[in-house]
């Protein structure tokens, strides 16, 4: 068997099957265009499902692949054992309605046997228990031998798993696996009773599905009109079996993430379990967010986003645990492209801003990893139900009330501190072991069962995120415009904004087509020919109205799906039927209005990488005829003197009145010539190009002003943080500028008549009033600041005499500072003293308590906060000696002294 390289196996399998009649088409993106039931690609057919159906648009019958693919279900998995990544590559072959089984399983044999030179002695494979014409096709046609020829049932062997008893309902089918042996010659596993072939042995190298049978709501299992197949074999497990490699992480694929590493860590992989399992995960970690990044799905709170940044921070984690200190995820993105580049240019294309984006982001979670102990060290220091919620923990419903959980002795288990442990795991990335050493150190044993509890939910929540959802192959309403006959209409908007044409169709509720709407309907409208822009590229869709003879439909909203132009609108008059000619017309000064903005922010995209550097790149956008939103990947806030740069360089565009030129070219072309493809954007073959002069040159479907003095005039209105590493700039241009414009000179009149200045005096004065009032506060003060002498002969007064002197001060409008200057007087005057200083101030309670070092270790003044605070509803910190805080209930203040009363007590200092 001679090893080949996984680039080598690629191109082999694409050739092979390019031989046999597939069309070979590009991998789709890691964010699926048009299927919200995913967050990501998980696997090759995902871009096929119309296909699988029978009613999808392509013209090939057979197509053949290399995806990019993410799946997180087994994310704990990672570094753990040989074969599990986040990021991987799919080849697939793919037929829809052609060939079926006989050809596939003939062909995927001939591909590891022939082509990867695999012995056919180390190789078995596995069928559907019923599936007999799998099991002729082997052993007949292929000529296996039947003890090669392993029956499992629906979990292991049918598509998708379990369909049969579980559902979901729809297109299914059994499947093939094709296995490497390890260990030719040794006997066969016992099949009676055998589940699953055993992984110390057998790798999966290849899975072959055939789709034959439509579920039924019965459980029945109906052939399909069209069967099809699905094939999918794993590039880094055949990878590493041709390379002879004892796992994954050991081929060339990322071998040279773990010597980088070992590099800068100063680490040699292989000599330490524990640091090669951190070592094997960052080298997964950093190849995943960087495809992601590249293709537009970047760090954020939710969604894909919140799966990009835990993938991001766990591996930033490890790093930290190695002794990376500082950022360092950011300099292998290099390596992602050398390595990944020549089948995946986006890697390469926009490694500036995967750089940008993941520095920024390492730089916010070591600030955030710094944050996280301190939660640990403030939830042990009161671990009660009511803390953790103080800190964010969601307490699952399974943990009993607060009033039922056991208080534990020393050596007991802690409850709460699973799940405590697990959120900061799953929010900050704290390690569980940093948790779990934290909590042993106070005498309790961790609470192991309650993490793996929360850990398990959390899995169950991933894995039903990627599983098959029951509508994985539901017909959108592009495939039910079809199936009625229906083609996509012409798009004329780049032409007119007027056109006249037939209404083909109308979607109602739950995407049903009906023949008739009448006033008040809510309606998606569908016409052989259409002006109204689609939404897309960032930009809104047309609004406008569509008249027939009978009636008018108020148009909102445009979208697209599968070519065909979704009006979607409400009847406002009469009554519209399908099939009746329509005029339909785009609202001409909304259009205009985003025209103006689309262009603009083409011309702050280019004046943006002038004046911060190349690393800028559009993360986002949306233009619509009131403003325009462009974020834009940036580490840090720009200067207010850049924004003006900014600003002025897009303006000085604005005056060139240069003509805006679009026209459309072949891909490669356009890139050839200069023009930016935006981040995580998917592109065809044939493309709309953008120009403005040689300042701006970018791929663009979007509608646009024909000259860029069209524009009129462009003003940055905000400036924002989205994330990390990604900014934002709103801006307004034409009539909404001039419009604002004449506000703020209008309120800047206002205010000079007020101040009875001229305008141009007006901030002068302004800071006059300010220094004056500065001055007035400041005399106020200390006309109002307490006689702390005075306040010192009320508090002794109060004092309870007893194992020490303690007293609880109520002080209306008293300060803190003012309170602690109180106390640090009262401890030297009545040592040894335990206070506390009440001092209601506009319906909260600010809570200053002193401890004398005498009694700190039968009180902690940071336990006496916590007495009293917790009874105020707020919280607070502070030394042993000395704490502050504040209660933000104000009409609890007579509890408060109780509380206050009580913990004096039970401290033995008060009978």
């Amino acid at each position: 068997m001679k090893p080949l390289s996984a680039a080598e196996v690629r191109r082999r399998y694409l050739e092979f099957f390019a031989q046999r009649g597939h069309q070979v088409m590009a991998s789709d993106s890691l964010v699926p265009a048009n299927d919200p039931t995913l967050l990501f690609t998980g696997a090759g057919m995902n871009q096929f499902k119309d296909m699988f159906l029978g009613k999808g648009t392509l013209p090939w019958k057979r197509i053949t692949t290399s995806q990019k693919c993410l799946r997180v279900p087994d994310l704990e998995n990672v570094g753990f054992t040989a074969r599990h990544h986040t990021f991987f590559e799919m080849l697939g072959n793919f037929s829809f309605g052609d060939y079926f089984k006989k050809e596939c399983i003939q062909w995927e044999w001939e591909f590891f046997r022939d082509a990867c030179g695999i012995p056919e002695n180390q190789m078995v494979v596995t069928i559907y228990e019923s599936d007999d014409e799998a099991f002729e096709i082997w052993t007949r046609h292929v000529g296996l031998s039947p003890d090669k020829v392993f029956r499992f049932g629906e979990k292991e062997n049918f598509w998708p798993a379990e369909a049969p008893s579980k559902g979901p309902n729809g297109p299914c089918g059994p499947c093939s696996e094709i296995y490497f042996d390890s260990k030719p010659g040794q006997p066969y596993p016992d099949k009676r009773g055998l589940k699953e072939l055993p992984d110390d042995r057998f790798t999966e190298i290849g899975n072959c599905v055939f789709t034959q049978f439509d579920r039924q709501s019965d459980g029945t299992l109906k052939p399909l009109p069209q069967k099809n197949i699905d094939v999918g074999l794993g590039l880094e497990r055949i990878a590493a079996v041709l390379q002879g490699a004892k796992n994954n992480f050991e081929t060339e694929l990322f071998r040279p993430y773990l010597e980088h590493l070992g590099r800068v860590t100063e680490i040699v992989y292989g000599t330490d379990k524990q640091r090669d399992i951190r070592m094997r995960r960052i080298a997964d970690h950093v190849r995943a967010v960087t495809f992601c990044i590249a293709d537009g799905a970047l760090p954020g709170n939710e969604g894909r986003g919140y799966v990009v940044r835990k993938i991001l921070r766990r591996a930033a984690r490890d790093g930290y645990e190695l002794g990376l200190h500082e950022p360092f995820l950011f300099t292998m993105v290099d390596l992602v492209g050398q390595l990944m580049g020549d089948q995946y240019p986006e890697v390469r294309n926009h490694a500036p801003q995967c750089r940008a984006v993941i520095k920024s982001e390492e730089e916010s979670f070591l600030q955030t990893y710094s944050k996280a102990t301190p939660k640990i060290h403030a939830w042990l220091a009161n671990p009660t139900q009511a803390m953790a919620e103080q800190l964010g923990v969601h307490v699952p419903t399974w943990v009993p009330p607060a009033g039922q959980l056991p208080v534990p002795e020393r050596g007991q288990v802690l409850p709460l501190s699973g799940v405590v442990a697990f959120h900061l795991h799953d929010t900050h990335g704290l390690p569980v072991d940093i948790s779990q050493r934290f909590v042993e150190e106070r005498g309790f044993r961790f609470d192991d069962v309650g993490f793996e509890r929360a850990m398990e939910e959390q899995r169950q929540r991933a894995r039903a995120s990627m599983a098959t959802a029951d509508a994985v192959f539901t017909a959108s309403v592009a495939v039910k415009l079809r199936d009625a006959g229906h083609q996509p209409g012409a798009f004329v908007g780049y032409e007119s904004l007027t056109a006249s044409g037939k209404l083909l169709a109308l979607v109602g509720e739950g995407d049903a087509l009906q023949g008739k709407a009448t006033v008040g309907q809510k309606v998606v409208a569908i016409a052989d020919k259409t002006p109204f822009y689609a939404q897309g590229g960032g930009q809104v869709g047309d609004r406008g109205t569509i008249q027939t003879a009978t009636g008018l439909l108020r148009v909102h909203a445009t979208t697209a799906l599968d070519g065909f132009h979704l009006h979607q609108a409400v009847v406002e008059s009469g009554h519209v039927e399908a099939g009746q000619s329509v005029e339909l017309r785009v609202d001409d000064g909304a259009r205009r209005a985003t025209e103006r903005n689309h262009t603009a922010t083409h011309l702050l995209h280019a004046a943006l990488k002038k004046v911060l550097g190349d690393h800028v790149s559009q993360a986002g956008s949306e233009v619509a005829p009131e403003r325009l939103r462009f974020d834009y990947t940036q580490p840090e806030k720009p200067t207010a003197e850049q924004l003006q740069r900014v600003e002025d360089e897009v303006n000085a565009q604005i005056l060139l009145a240069t003509p805006v030129l679009a026209v459309v070219r072949g891909l490669q072309e356009a890139r050839s010539a200069g023009f930016v493809a935006l981040f995580g954007e998917k592109y065809g073959d044939r493309v709309r190009t953008l120009q403005v002069g040689d300042f701006s040159k970018e791929l663009c479907g979007g509608t646009h002003v024909a000259n860029s003095g069209n524009i009129g005039a462009f003003r940055i209105v905000a400036e924002t943080a989205v994330a990390a590493g990604t900014r934002r700039l709103e801006a307004v241009t034409g009539t909404v500028a001039l419009q604002m414009a004449r506000e703020e000179r209008q309120q800047l009149a206002t205010l000079a008549q007020a101040l009875k200045v001229p305008t141009a005096k007006v901030i002068a004065r302004v800071t006059e009033i300010t220094d004056e009032l500065k001055k007035v506060r400041k005399d106020l003060e200390k006309a109002m600041a307490p006689d702390l002498d005075v306040e010192l002969g009320k508090l002794a007064a109060a004092l309870v005499r007893g194992a020490g002197n303690t007293v609880v001060y109520v002080r209306p409008g008293l300060q803190t500072k003012d309170a602690q200057d109180l106390l640090a007087r009262a401890r030297k005057a009545h040592d040894p003293l335990a206070a506390v200083v009440l001092a209601p101030v506009d319906g909260e309670v600010v809570v200053v308590t002193a401890v004398s070092e005498a009694l700190v270790g039968k009180l902690k003044a940071g336990d006496l906060l916590k007495a009293v605070t917790n009874v105020l509803g707020g919280g607070g910190g502070g030394r042993p000696d000395m704490a502050q805080g504040k209660g933000k209930d104000g009409s609890k203040l007579n509890d408060a002294v109780a509380a206050a009363e009580v913990a004096f007590r039970t401290a033995g200092l008060r009978a």
